[in-house]
């Protein structure tokens, strides 16, 4: 059934966003990681990796919900949020940000890692890097981009958005800065959910109001991104209506030597946690049940 942008924010979304989760940093490669925690220290982890141009606050409707139990930890990628920006980014250096906040928030045992769009490439590269402990992963929606098939142009289209200038561009006023929000590639969503990522996504300078991400953050990254581990365990959630096609989901099923699950939701656009929360809450669940041990 199609999401109602107009439908009132449900008390299971405002319980969860008044539950934060504890701010940490730590240093990766020379720059500041930020990241949040729920849930006690040590027990089996879930790291939620968001998407491009993205923040860990995206995650801030689900985190709770996940934390009976488990140590569950979001984190903003360099680049995005309140962590450092860099010179340069690649998958490598994200994955070992993802594998060092692992560690450092004792989220390490039985670690589940759940990755939306870029942060699904992240996670897959961080299973080929550190395979002794990237072992169970979820990959929603994410572009595995193979040039021999699909051509010179990105499968889903040229709607991402042109790089027209560097640095931190500063706009007069949050309002006005919010009134330019828009979800890449765009899509109806839950419209709570959607000002409430919104709303994460901007920060106050002395020169004025500014996105919290880099612009430049894709710029110089591989354009054929890596495929999980060959052992690794792998749900893939695609978007009927996002950027990854089925061809792309049965690619990254067909290199794995492990039991692993395609799941697709029809109606869902690429940013799956704004229009159907509660069903990739339940696959969430559905794949730490599925852990060893």
């Amino acid at each position: 059934m199609p999401t109602d942008p107009n439908v009132a924010a449900p008390q299971w979304f405002t319980d969860a966003i008044s539950t934060p989760g504890e701010r940490h940093s730590l240093e990766v490669d020379g720059a500041t990681i930020v990241y949040r925690t729920w849930g006690d220290a040590g027990a089996p982890g879930v790291l939620l990796v968001h998407g491009g141009g993205a923040h860990g606050g995206w995650w801030d409707h689900l985190a709770p919900q996940l934390a009976a139990g488990r140590r569950v930890v979001a984190l903003d990628l360099s680049g995005h949020g309140d962590s450092d920006w860099r010179e340069t980014y690649t998958f490598d250096t994200w994955a070992r940000e993802l594998h060092a906040v692992a560690v450092a928030a004792r989220a390490d045992h039985r670690l589940l890692v759940v990755g939306h769009s870029l942060g699904g490439v992240t996670t897959a590269t961080a299973s080929r890097l550190f395979p002794e402990l990237i072992t169970d992963i979820v990959m929603i929606d994410s572009e595995v981009y193979d040039p021999a098939v699909h051509g010179t142009s990105r499968p889903g289209g040229d709607d991402q958005p042109s790089i027209r200038s560097t640095g931190r561009r500063h706009y007069p006023s949050r309002d006005e800065l919010l009134a330019r929000y828009r979800l890449v590639p765009d899509h109806p969503c839950l419209g709570y959910a959607k000002d409430y990522v919104a709303a994460g996504s901007v920060v106050s300078e002395p020169e004025g109001w500014r996105w919290k991400f880099d612009r430049t953050f894709a710029l110089h990254l591989d354009p054929r991104p890596p495929m999980p581990a060959p052992d690794t365990r792998v749900t893939v959630i695609r978007a009927g209506r996002g950027r990854m096609t089925s061809y792309m989901a049965g690619k990254i099923v067909a290199e794995l030597r492990t039991v692993s699950r395609i799941v697709t939701f029809p109606e869902a656009g690429h940013h799956v946690m704004l229009d159907y929360p509660l069903e990739l809450l339940a696959e969430i669940r559905e794949a730490i049940g599925r852990l060893p041990g």
